[in-house]
């Protein structure tokens, strides 16, 4: 006998739950400003709603997307409800995105040059809605890879045409790049130079750390403390305590301040950038060579090889896909920090961010925080095909 409480459950389980939250956070999008019209880049400026800003014919045909969105979430799962699920969120995406490019650009053409027009919460939180519903169809198909992409990809592929063509040029945002392209392209060198200089040497010195905590019980203790005692500190705060001891040795030995240390500037951040890379690479190589099985180690002593033999031949193509996932956590977590580097003169994307917060110029902490959002997906992305490149044939189930 099937009861009440029976039937709502299986109604309950036929619903898409992350399709479901996504379309309501789609429909809450037009609640929320849309644009903000602003007399300067400075100035708060004015909110203007959904109808406003984009028209009414956009805001009704934006609703009703969401509202089908909605819909067939509470339906039964059919195998062509990804595609509609994509094909919904990609138009949601891509017409709001042009529409926002074209509303910008009538508003400014009725203003004062110095006025801006910028993306407001309202069309964020409907881009939001959107990506989570493609998450939810990406899953769907994630057997076929071909199929993930081409459902998943189109709006970006769609925006970034008109973003070449300039369709996009009177929003703040592309205005405040034009404004610091030069400097911009200097900062995001200056960036990459640090997160990938402390991680190199976060590399070298982190592996043969764990290597030595894996070997020597001894060692393991006070290499796991120290580096777990510096993981607790704020990435501000150890920026900041860096600046006595190498002031001090600059002042000592003044020929440090030749070779660019000192206690402001590149020399504390790479330091205190290497200090936080260590743990998940220490970690993850202590871990990969302690998971081994002692019948491998076994049957290579039995070879007769020796322990440099063992590590190099057996023991590190093992732990190697561990070890990488190990790089790639400080990897990411490194781009992220090095913004924070720029409060101590050392330069970077964060340079952006600190003066737009000191300026309440959204637009401008913006402009330094997509990049480094791009470079730490670039960074997680190529550490994954990394990982999958050496991991042995017969450890597919490694960890990525």
């Amino acid at each position: 006998m099937v009861t009440k409480s029976n039937r709502d459950s299986s109604r309950l389980s036929r619903v898409n739950k992350v399709a479901f939250v996504g379309s309501l956070i789609g429909l809450l999008s037009p609640f929320f400003g849309w644009l903000t019209l602003k007399p300067n880049r400075l100035a708060t400026g004015t909110s203007l709603s959904l109808w406003n800003s984009l028209g009414w014919e956009i805001a009704v045909t934006t609703i009703l997307l969401w509202i089908t969105i909605l819909v067939l979430s509470l339906s039964d799962g059919k195998k062509w409800q990804p595609f509609a699920f994509a094909a919904l969120a990609n138009i949601i995406l891509i017409m709001t995105s042009i529409a926002a490019g074209s509303a910008a650009a009538g508003l400014i053409s009725k203003s004062s040059d110095l006025t801006r027009v910028s993306l407001s919460s309202g069309i964020l939180i409907s881009a939001v809605g959107a990506l989570i519903i493609l998450i939810s169809a990406r899953h769907q198909v994630a057997q076929n890879r071909l199929e993930m992409n081409l459902i998943v990809w189109p709006w970006l592929a769609i925006l970034l045409i008109f973003l070449l063509s300039g369709w996009f040029n009177h929003l703040s945002i592309l205005q405040e790049y034009f404004n610091n392209s030069s400097r911009l392209r200097q900062e995001l060198l200056t960036h990459i130079t640090l997160f990938s200089g402390s991680i190199m040497a976060g590399i070298l010195i982190g592996i043969p750390l764990g290597i030595w905590a894996a070997r020597s019980n001894r060692a393991n203790r006070p290499i796991f403390f120290l580096a777990n005692i510096t993981q607790t500190i704020p990435s501000l705060a150890l920026f900041g305590l860096m600046l006595v001891p190498l002031s001090a040795l600059s002042t000592a030995f003044p020929f440090l301040q030749s070779l660019g240390i000192s206690g402001i500037g590149a020399a504390p951040a790479f330091i205190a950038l290497i200090i936080y890379a260590l743990l998940p690479i220490i970690q993850n190589t202590y871990t990969g060579l302690r998971q081994i099985n002692p019948a491998v180690i076994d049957a290579g002593r039995g070879m007769g090889m020796n322990r440099a033999q063992l590590l190099r031949r057996v023991e590190a193509p093992l732990a190697a896909p561990l070890i990488l996932v190990g790089v790639r956590t400080a990897a990411v977590q490194t781009v992220g920090n090095t913004a924070v580097a720029a409060l101590i003169g050392a330069g970077g994307l964060g340079q952006f961010i600190f003066q737009g917060l000191g300026q309440a110029a959204a637009d401008l902490i913006i402009l330094g925080a997509i990049p480094i959002i791009v470079l730490a997906l670039i960074v997680d992305l190529a550490m994954l095909i990394i990982i999958r490149i050496v991991t042995p044939r017969g450890l597919t189930e490694a960890p990525a």
